[in-house]
């Protein structure tokens, strides 16, 4: 008798109270992140962020955060169970987390969950800089932008990327060699939608006339 109570004991498995399962299927599902516009945004733009019910008991409102698990913002449901809010992303670029929680209309919280978004840089101005003999891209070249005093040094492929506002500006670019290089361009218009420019570099003694 003793050894088959012993048997019986050690292959039981213990459950959960039915009070205690009832407690933890009454907490509400944990929402939904989605991003109705799109998961990526330029820096300095807005970003829509949709919360929805996951579960089927109903909730009555998110709360959210941006960049961290404080949960310091609220917004309310729809009769739906789905909430949508604006937020400006400001200038910082890469992958930024949203962390959010349902709750009910009894203050019940749902566990958190995660999405995330993207922000991009928007460059201005963007180019490569070539020499004018040979046609390849100039690599270590400095092409500084002028009235800004921006100076930026090209990649392995010869490109350069630069972020300024609106307004009237002229490039210049150099190459200490071999064999030493230099170019610059007429005025160019920044608008701020984006402009590709090909700067050509000669050599010092065949510098174009302008």
């Amino acid at each position: 008798m003793a050894a088959s109570l012993l048997l019986l004991a050690t292959g039981s498995t213990l459950m959960a109270s039915p009070a205690s399962a009832a407690v933890e299927a009454k907490v509400p599902g944990p929402p939904v992140v989605d991003f109705p516009d799109g998961n990526s945004v330029s820096a300095g733009g807005q970003l829509a962020i949709r919360f929805g019910v996951s579960g089927e008991r109903p909730v009555t409102r998110f709360r959210y955060s941006v960049g961290n698990t404080t949960l310091g913002s609220e917004v309310p449901a729809a009769q739906d169970g789905t909430a949508t809010v604006t937020i400006d992303v400001g200038n910082v670029t890469g992958e930024r987390p949203v962390y959010a929680v349902s709750v009910d209309r009894r203050g019940r919280i749902s566990p958190m969950t995660q999405g995330a978004f993207t922000v991009y840089a928007v460059w201005s101005l963007q180019g490569r800089a070539i020499d004018a003999n040979t046609w390849l891209p100039v690599e270590g070249a400095t092409i500084r932008l002028e009235p800004a005093g921006v100076e930026i040094v090209t990649g392995p492929d010869g490109i350069f990327q630069v972020a300024v506002d609106p307004g009237l500006y002229t490039l210049t670019g150099t190459y200490a060699g071999p064999p030493s290089l230099s170019g610059s361009s007429q005025p160019l218009e920044l608008d701020g939608q984006g402009l590709w420019f090909d700067l050509l570099l000669f050599p010092d003694d065949q510098q174009p006339l302008r």
